[in-house]
């Protein structure tokens, strides 16, 4: 927000959770963060008495619980609950209130599975893989012909999932089937990528061989990597790397260790944010 937000109320012991997103908040600091950078979230179901309760029993604020339980009796809009709650913390400025209303606006026509696709999107953005992927797997099944549109989006999405988890052979299989029913060039460039990692050198070369059509498509591949490349080698992670090969030759044995104890403790870092999100 690139301001000071001063902390309203307490840290809650029990977080309350967003079961829709898979996401925990334990402050209203962190309720208001959610909403504000995640508004396509906010629908009829964020506004209950369990969150308003939860509020009042984990947060300390009983004043603002009682004006979200008389917005709740009232059957006021989800937007003014929203507002309620942003406006006690004084989480954001007027101009970024607004955004969210925009957003909220925006979102009254969107479909369900709009909504359920953008729940979706969320998951996969931070990196829920396995979440996001049966998300979509479902929002796929139950699509219908009326929102067939919606699939090359989903499909592409499913791509990005995979390849996250490295598993770049199925994320080929959903980049072409988003390439093939859109003809989007991002979908062609994607599967494409996906390829030439899930391939070996020559059967890739074999690959592009056989299908000219994807030719130009697979220049701009080699440009993508060639420059993935570039920036990999300018990287801090590349001289660490780096420094452990030269450690290893050199039988520098206690540096060499004491690295690999730095980068595994940076990945442990980083998978328990990742698994506690």
């Amino acid at each position: 927000m690139g301001r000071m937000i001063l902390c309203t109320g307490k840290y809650a012991k029990t977080p309350y959770r967003f079961e829709n997103i898979c996401v925990n908040v334990y402050c209203v600091e962190e309720l208001c963060y959610l909403f504000a950078s995640n508004p396509f979230m906010i629908d009829q179901n964020v506004m209950n008495r369990e969150l308003a309760e939860w509020i009042d029993k984990e947060c300390g604020l009983a004043d603002l619980s009682h004006q979200l339980l008389n917005l709740l009796h009232k059957g006021s809009q989800t937007g003014i609950f929203i507002n309620t709650i942003m406006s006690y913390v004084n989480y954001c400025t007027d101009d970024e209130v607004k955004k969210i209303d925009e957003v909220l606006q925006s979102n009254v026509g969107l479909s369900d599975y709009e909504r359920k696709k953008k729940q979706a999107d969320f998951l996969m953005k931070n990196r829920r893989y396995r979440l996001a992927l049966d998300e979509y797997d479902n929002l796929c099944r139950m699509l219908p012909d009326t929102e067939s549109s919606l699939k090359p989006l989903i499909y592409h999405n499913m791509g990005v999932a995979y390849a996250g988890q490295f598993m770049f052979e199925m994320a080929a299989r959903y980049f072409k089937r988003a390439y093939d029913m859109s003809g989007n060039e991002d979908s062609g460039i994607q599967y494409l990528t996906a390829q030439r990692l899930h391939l070996n050198e020559d059967a890739y070369i074999g690959f592009i061989a056989e299908h000219g059509e994807y030719h130009s498509l697979s220049l701009r591949v080699e440009k993508m990597l060639t420059a993935a490349r570039e920036e990999f080698e300018a990287s801090e992670e590349n001289r660490r790397l780096t420094a452990l090969e030269i450690y290893k030759d050199e039988g520098n044995v206690a540096s060499y260790y004491e690295e690999i104890d730095r980068i595994i403790s940076r990945q442990k870092d980083e998978y328990r944010e990742l698994v506690s999100q």
